[in-house]
């Protein structure tokens, strides 16, 4: 009797399991057509049969990480336990999450899968060129094609980036972004409104092939198709909440520098509006127009720039091509306000750069900058910001905007405002340079205390040229930790 009872247990497993693989075929049917909800309802009733069955929890694990249900996942991986493809999972969990470093802690296999997750946890990291390395001869599969071009793209050479590309439809609209961002506009547009109707059901990409055209129709001056592409994209995309979310710290800035201003403003007596003294100094009002024709002269030789070399005038808010070209306005705005500076009010200029011997503090400002940016560095990608462009050129455009944003701008703010005037300066420091505008800040008040110190502006500008020669010796990989 206990030998038939034996045979009717095994007998029932038996089924049980042959229930379990025929709904995993079932499930797997299904996920292969992307249909992942009836995927999902499938492999559960499998589950129901047998709730072991590993390659059921295996499915339904890249089921929930498809459909990005982080919980669901988790909690089938918990499941799978010491599972041969448990790692590979976990590496796709991990990504998903935003912690890539989680993932070059695992042991994943060599396998290409497992080659193409390490390479997407150190393109997140900010690793290019390691990335690069990883993703090499990897299958050419449509991911792996996408991510060898972003990746020649961020190690600046998107020419490979747009070779590597094939004719799925993402890989069309990455080849029309990456023919705008080196220049050839016309051609990115063209393919890009090519696979625009084939993007309606997929809004990320949408977003992503209207962004680039209204860049590159405004770019060329084509207003009206540029205007009809931000329409499109503003159905798409709260573009005042995207600006907002980005240029918030300047904006922080402005209404705290309009603050002071009219705190100042308030404090001032009246008979100090009629004193008479001998060569007197410009007032806030030309010292604004100042800085603003000088800022409004360097776009406009940035925008001539941009339409020479890229075709687009708004290469210097454009990915890739700002890079190019953020150096070499640097460079031409801080000339501007040196040279202006030196016209407009020469008779002070020897005072402003204070005592010969003051340039030797430049071999400890210099480190010390960099300390700054390289801490600036360490939180930045937990605040989002971006950071200075790490080019010789650049620091040297920094360097010859010290005569006036540490020299002439203080000594104006201190005739009209008093003791607002440290913070005075170190604001408009922030808010007249493009750029991060919290690392501005706090570098110019430093700065300023510097100046103070040494009673001259020598010591900041050397300090900038040595911080710049340093980078310029860095190896690439060196400088994303800055």
């Amino acid at each position: 009797m206990r030998l038939i009872w034996g045979l009717f247990g095994l007998l029932g497993l038996a089924a049980l399991a042959q229930g379990a693989d025929e709904y995993y075929l079932r499930c797997e049917r299904f996920y292969e057509q992307n249909a992942l909800e009836s995927a999902q309802a499938t492999c559960e009733l499998a589950l129901a049969s047998d709730p072991a069955h590993r390659p059921t929890l295996r499915l339904l694990t890249r089921i929930h990480l498809d459909k990005e249900e982080l919980s669901q996942a988790e909690a089938y991986l918990e499941r799978l336990g010491e599972d041969p493809e448990a790692p590979l999972l976990r590496a796709r969990f991990w990504l998903l999450k935003g912690r890539p470093g989680e993932v070059l802690r695992l042991a994943l296999p060599p396998t290409p899968e497992g080659r193409r997750l390490r390479a997407l946890a150190l393109e997140a990291l900010g690793r290019p060129e390691e990335a690069l390395r990883e993703a090499q001869g990897l299958p050419l599969t449509p991911e792996v094609r996408l991510l060898l071009a972003r990746l020649h793209l961020a190690t600046g050479r998107p020419e490979l980036g747009l070779a590597a590309l094939g004719s799925t439809l993402e890989e069309r609209l990455e080849q029309g972004r990456l023919l705008f961002l080196m220049g050839r506009p016309q051609e990115g547009a063209a393919l890009l409104e090519e696979v625009l109707p084939g993007l309606a059901q997929r809004p990320e990409l949408q977003r992503r092939a209207l962004a680039t055209l209204a860049l590159a129709y405004f770019g060329q001056g084509d207003w009206a198709r540029g205007q009809a592409a931000l329409r499109q994209l503003s159905s798409l995309e709260n573009l005042p909440g995207l600006l907002l979310a980005r240029a918030w710290p300047w904006v922080l800035g402005l209404l705290a520098f309009l603050v002071l201003v009219l705190l100042g403003e308030s404090r001032i007596e009246p008979l100090r509006t009629v004193e008479v003294v001998e060569n007197p100094l410009p007032g806030p009002g030309s010292l604004y127009a100042f800085l603003l024709l000088a800022l409004l002269v360097a776009l406009g030789l940035a925008f001539a720039l941009g339409k020479v070399l890229f075709g687009n005038g708004l290469a210097l808010v454009t990915p890739y091509q700002r890079d190019q070209l953020l150096p070499s306005f640097y460079l031409v705005y801080g000339l501007l306000l040196f040279l202006g500076l030196l016209l407009w009010q020469r008779s002070r200029l020897a005072s402003i750069l204070g005592p010969l011997e003051g340039w030797v503090e430049g071999f400890w400002v210099g480190p010390a900058l960099l300390l700054g940016l390289y801490a600036y560095g360490a939180l930045r990608p937990l605040l989002g910001f971006s950071t200075l462009p790490l080019h010789l050129l650049a620091f040297l455009g920094l360097a010859l905007m010290e005569p006036f944003f540490r020299g002439l701008v203080p000594l104006v703010f201190r005739e009209r405002y008093r003791s607002l005037s440290p913070y005075l300066s170190a604001l408009l420091f922030a808010l007249a340079v493009p750029g991060p505008t919290l690392l501005l800040f706090l570098l110019g008040a430093g700065l300023l205390w510097v100046k103070n110190r040494t009673e001259g502006v020598l010591g900041t500008a050397l300090g900038w040229v040595v911080a710049g020669v340093v980078l310029s010796l860095l190896p690439t990989p060196w400088l994303r930790r800055f």
